[in-house]
């Protein structure tokens, strides 16, 4: 899934006819609407002219309640514009939109409810909530579920600062079955369930719109159980810190899974069991999932000692657990869980509790990771979401071969020289020092970083550029992709803004003073979903990628020509699916690459 990117530019422009003239030396847009401070914020969009698009809300406190519009934006000044109620709900969308709706950089609080959901926030299908900062909402009822924000399907929440919300049933901050990313939930709490922090619930259609969190910080809630994050359903999450929450009659105090979750490169420190006699688990799963390069450390009970306290307990032999981190002796198996059957249990890192210094500053809450912590850095599991490009501290996602373990990348020193070569691209190339697949010896030989990452298409690429190319002060930079951009969406479209990417990583490699090589794309042998096949459209890209090169004086690295058969279809002995090489393909790739690159003399 990619990354959903939300770009909003506030204009001045003229208000009502009678409202003051705003001073502005741009043109006014007739689609924008102003609205100041003392007017009615509510009234303006129950009535808006024909045309507008774009509300643009001064500083200043406005009550409602508040009704979002299909294809009405919304844009605050920042957290001094308030919106709040006297009584019910601050924002609801009534029903699902067919178009993408956002409001933002607003402060939503005062929300009150009795027996429903959402007490600041209430969204559905295609509703955006982005920069915005939810508290002091209360759900008061039994039931009730997302004191800050009731997200459904299909919905976003990204770059909140979501804290000081109360439901008293589930998800004290957010409860959502939609797409919840860069936010900060603090301080928020469900007295009498599950989810101080959030619930996050997965959707009934299987795809990474629904049920999905990562590059979140999750700290300081608290309910009976669950006090930090509850996933319930089929979900995924990324990149999370969960910090400092409470479980306070005995119930988990991290992450509470009840469904099929894959959790991946969270970090999972200080939560505590609060109560007298309780099983303080930082981490439990309660079914199958997978757990991938997490480090869960510190964790505590108020009945337990360090040495007793137990970090993650899996209670589902079919969990899978791959190139994590525990507080030595944290982990608790089933008694059904057999660690060793089929690969499930591998590369367990066990922590002293005394590891304090693999963090910058443990006591201060900077889990940043230090070159003390050679046990996690670069040993996690490369089989990461595609969308995975920044750490949750906005750090490039990752440095090296592999990821770091945790929710932090350590930044890898570069030698003074940089390395002679980076190559940038998505599984085609992450896939190549694999063991067991491709030559994992390849690269260091040649001093060649891979920063190929699974999964990805061309504009996370773009994302990542700086930190996973430049960042390596490469001599030479080998840019592939497309695969991925062409076959999810089988359009010209789709080729058109790879072969876009791919020329906007050119310019940049150029500009650092590096030369610059494109990769073509491989064959494929996807099946053809649309009315243009994606032989075609690898076809066609090649060409323009070739005439890219040849335009701009930069390499192209043909390994489609001796890849592929006359049909463009890739050639069976050299593939592990119809779209990877195998060992037999990339025997056939590493001599083209190093004639390409001039490094033949390095063997």
């Amino acid at each position: 899934m990619k990354t959903i990117l939300y770009v909003m530019t506030a204009i001045c422009v003229l208000a009502f006819a009678s409202c003051e003239k705003v001073d502005t030396k741009e043109p006014a847009d007739p689609s924008v609407l102003r609205v100041r401070a003392g007017e009615n914020l509510a009234e303006v969009l129950a009535s808006l002219p024909s045309g507008i698009r774009t509300v643009h809300v001064d500083e200043g406190v406005f009550t409602g309640p508040f009704t979002m519009m299909r294809g009405i934006d919304v844009v605050g000044s920042g957290k001094g514009t308030v919106l709040t109620v006297e009584s019910g709900r601050v924002i609801c969308q009534d029903s699902d939109f067919d178009t993408l709706t956002t409001w933002s950089n607003l402060s939503v609080m005062g929300g009150r409810l009795d027996s429903d959901n959402g007490a600041g926030v209430l969204l559905r299908k295609n509703g955006v909530l982005k920069d915005c900062y939810v508290y002091d909402n209360r759900a008061e009822g039994a039931s009730a579920q997302g004191g800050g924000i009731w997200a459904a399907e299909g919905s976003v929440v990204t770059g909140c600062s979501v804290y000081g919300n109360y439901a008293r049933n589930a998800g004290g901050g957010i409860y959502s079955k939609g797409l919840v990313t860069w936010c900060v939930i603090e301080n928020n709490e469900a007295p009498d369930n599950v989810g101080g922090g959030i619930q996050l619930h997965g959707g009934s259609s299987a795809n990474n719109a629904n049920g999905t969190m990562y590059n979140c910080i999750i700290r300081n809630n608290s309910s009976k159980n669950a006090g930090g994050v509850r996933l319930y359903g089929n979900t995924q999450v990324a990149n999370l810190l969960v910090e400092a929450n409470t479980a306070t009659a005995g119930g988990v105090s991290g992450i509470l899974v009840n469904g099929i979750s894959s959790i991946v490169n969270c970090t999972v420190v200080k939560n505590m069991d609060a109560a007298d006699g309780g099983n303080s688990s930082a981490l439990y799963i309660n079914q199958n999932g997978t757990i991938k390069n997490c480090l869960v450390f510190g964790n505590y009970s108020k009945s337990k000692t360090s040495d007793q306290a137990c970090q993650i307990f899996v209670n589902h032999k079919y969990t899978w657990l791959k190139n994590n981190a525990v507080t030595d002796g944290g982990l608790r198996l089933a008694s059904s869980y057999d660690p060793n059957g089929d690969g499930r249990n591998t590369d367990l890192v066990a922590l002293p509790a005394s590891s304090k210094n693999i963090f910058v500053d443990y006591d201060r809450s900077d889990y940043n990771l230090t070159d003390k912590a050679s046990m996690l850095i670069d040993k996690g599991n490369t089989a990461l979401f595609g969308f995975m490009v920044l750490d949750v501290a906005g750090a490039p996602r990752r440095y090296g071969h592999t990821p770091d373990i945790g929710a932090y990348e350590y930044p890898t020193p570069v030698p003074a020289g940089g390395y002679t070569c980076c190559i940038i691209g998505d599984s085609i190339f992450d896939r190549w020092d694999t063991e067991g697949i491709g030559h994992p010896e390849f690269f260091p030989e040649h001093d060649i970083i891979n920063s190929g990452i699974s999964g990805q298409t061309t504009d996370q690429m773009l994302l990542r550029f700086e930190g996973s190319v430049l960042y390596y002060k490469p001599k030479k930079i080998v840019l592939e992709g497309g695969t991925n951009d062409i076959t999810r969406v089988q359009t010209w479209e789709s080729a058109d803004a790879a072969y876009e990417n791919i020329k906007a990583m050119a310019a940049k490699a150029k500009k650092s003073g590096a030369e610059v090589y494109i990769s073509s794309i491989l064959p494929c042998n996807a099946a053809q979903t649309g009315s243009i096949s994606v032989r075609e459209l690898i076809s066609s890209t090649n060409e323009r990628l070739k005439a890219l090169a040849k335009s701009e004086k930069y390499t192209y690295v043909d390994f489609y020509s001796s890849l592929s058969n006359q049909d463009g279809s890739f050639i069976d002995a050299y593939n592990s699916d119809g779209v990877h090489p195998n060992a037999a393909g990339y025997d056939i790739m590493e001599p083209i690459l190093l004639k390409a690159l001039g490094l033949f003399e390095t063997l």
